[in-house]
């Protein structure tokens, strides 16, 4: 990924920081049903936040509207709910940078 350094990209920064194979973390909203008959004074729904924890796959620069973005292709690890890979896009600035990935070649 190579940024032009006159071209305005929203997350460049933070996308500079960031590898293919580089474990990151972002936190996400999680909504959940509380059993309101155990809890008189609690709405029937509340929030809380989870962190989340991926591996980059791809980055990339979108256009979005008037601006451009960096943003990354995520495979999350801690999935328990779900039994399949999939890869999340996401906006660079929203990750921070866990551990960096190894650049390694595999050879048979």
């Amino acid at each position: 990924m190579t940024f032009n350094k006159e071209e305005t990209v929203f997350g460049s920064r933070q996308a500079k920081k960031l590898n293919i194979g580089d474990l990151v973390a972002w936190t996400e909203w999680v909504w959940e049903q509380v059993d309101i008959w155990l809890e008189t004074d609690v709405e029937p729904v509340a929030t809380r936040q989870k962190k989340c924890f991926g591996i980059i796959s791809e980055l990339f620069i979108e256009d979005r509207e008037v601006r451009k973005v960096a943003m990354a292709k995520v495979v999350p690890m801690n999935t328990k709910t779900e039994n399949r890979v999939y890869e999340k896009d996401m906006i660079a600035t929203s990750l921070k940078l866990v551990s960096k990935g190894k650049n390694r070649l595999i050879s048979d």
